[in-house]
């Protein structure tokens, strides 16, 4: 009967698999058997700069139309960093989206890659901005903005990741084919 017919995976397609996956993640650079937290790991950067920019975005615009002079600075760069947050977050978060569902958006990599280094962008604007303003020459340290300078930064020079793996993986592939020959 046809329902009782199972597949079973001989040993040496076991081993063939095995060594594919050996060859595969050597050939990458990596440790073996990570390769399921490549889709999900820029979540580790993107959520909480995004939340940062989010919170000080957010902060700003309250005071963004009435009073920006009270923190000195001239009221068109208190309204830009403003919008500059806000933004850099909702691209970080909309890349990263695309990013993540890459399989089903395929048509949308680009428009993903350029919302997330948009994103970059308006996040290094506004971060550099409040490090020159405000920390330049005094005696505090900037730790949050310079760690959120350093991922927006990160993000704006690297985008999304437009991986080879398909190819990577046939050329794996190949040379496990090879070795048992």
């Amino acid at each position: 009967m046809p329902s009782e017919i199972a597949y079973q995976k001989s040993k040496s397609s076991l081993l063939d698999s095995i060594r594919s996956t050996y060859l595969y993640d050597r050939l990458k650079g990596r440790v073996p058997g990570f390769d399921w937290s490549e889709r999900y790991a820029h979540w580790a950067l993107r959520i909480p700069l995004a939340g940062l920019l989010m919170y000080y975005g957010v902060q700003k615009f309250p005071s963004a139309f009435v009073a920006p002079g009270d923190y000195g600075v001239p009221a068109i760069l208190y309204v830009l960093a403003a919008f500059a947050e806000v933004f850099g977050a909702t691209a970080l978060i909309m890349g990263g989206i695309i990013e993540t569902l890459r399989p089903k958006f395929s048509k949308f990599r680009l428009a993903g890659d350029a919302l997330t280094r948009a994103g970059g962008a308006a996040g290094v604007a506004a971060v550099l901005g409040v490090i020159l303003y405000f920390y330049w020459g005094a005696l505090t340290i900037a730790d949050l903005q310079v760690m959120a300078l350093g991922l927006s930064a990160f993000l704006l020079m690297r985008g999304n990741k437009y991986g080879q793996t398909s190819a990577v993986h046939a050329l794996a592939s190949v040379q496990t084919r090879q070795s048992r020959r």
